[in-house]
């Protein structure tokens, strides 16, 4: 009859959504147990994750030196698993993970963030004090604005002609800095006294690269030797080019010949 034919289809209906519940409820509990597993597989390795991200910052990807000032966010980590036995109530990794495995992952995985996001330089500053007449006091500020210093005080010492100088100079500048003092104001100036002073970001951009023709004219021509660079005006990638040829990494500057086929080399 009618009335039995709609009776059975809610019976059907009925068990059909009692079926898809107990399925529903099957999958929740492998789900459960599989991040259950996985959470602490991920607990076992974690340990190999803080090294990796210690590894990372102790050497970065511009000067191979530690990084200061860097927030590392691991948003997440995926680990395939696979059933231990039929049952698939229980789960292993689909492969033997090792530390070292997940040490040298996370650790260029850091590196190529770090390359994606803008970099700066840290460096180290000197506060520099010595003794001038007023003679050789032309001279000094020369040499110092050239070494991009910054003088701090200047006063006279009581009951003498000379100038005490107190300035900052950066510590990549300080390289034979009394020679040039000496040879720039003829003996004008003691013998510097350099201590270290503090830490500070060089604000200039490594890899920026001149575009329009005027800053193609303050700043020079594209150099082109490996990798795009910058001008050889640019502060930053100097001192990166400078530290990596020092250690012995590869310098994308120590090609001497650039264009073969125009015959045409640049000094080294």
């Amino acid at each position: 009859t009618a009335s039995g034919k709609i009776e059975y289809e809610k019976l059907s209906m009925c068990l059909k959504d009692y079926r898809h519940a107990q399925k529903m409820k099957e999958n929740c509990i492998r789900n459960q147990s599989l991040d259950e597993e996985a959470t602490n597989v991920w607990k076992k390795m974690s340990g190999s994750a803080v090294a990796g991200f210690q590894l990372a910052l102790r050497a970065g990807p511009l000067c191979e030196e530690p990084l200061r000032n860097v927030l590392v966010v691991l948003e997440g980590v995926e680990i395939a698993m696979k059933p231990k036995s039929d049952s698939g109530t229980e789960y292993k990794p689909a492969k033997t993970l090792s530390s070292g495995m997940i040490v040298s992952s996370l650790r260029s995985g850091i590196r190529c963030a770090l390359l994606t996001r803008p970099a700066r330089l840290m460096e180290g500053y000197l506060r520099l004090t010595l003794n001038a007449t007023l003679a050789g006091l032309g001279a000094l500020y020369s040499v110092l604005s050239k070494r991009r210093g910054k003088v701090l005080d200047d006063s006279m010492v009581d009951g003498t002609d000379l100038l005490a100088i107190t300035a900052l100079i950066p510590q990549a500048e300080a390289f034979g800095l009394a020679p040039e003092l000496f040879a720039k104001t003829s003996g004008e100036v003691t013998a510097p006294e350099m201590t270290f002073s503090h830490w500070e970001r060089l604000d200039v951009d490594p890899f920026w690269i001149p575009t329009t023709e005027e800053e193609r004219e303050d700043y020079g021509e594209l150099q082109t030797a490996g990798d795009s660079s910058t001008g050889m005006d640019n502060t930053a990638l100097t001192y990166i080019r400078q530290v990596r040829e020092r250690k012995g990494l590869k310098v994308d500057s120590s090609r001497t010949v650039v264009a073969a086929e125009k015959q045409r080399t640049l000094k080294r």
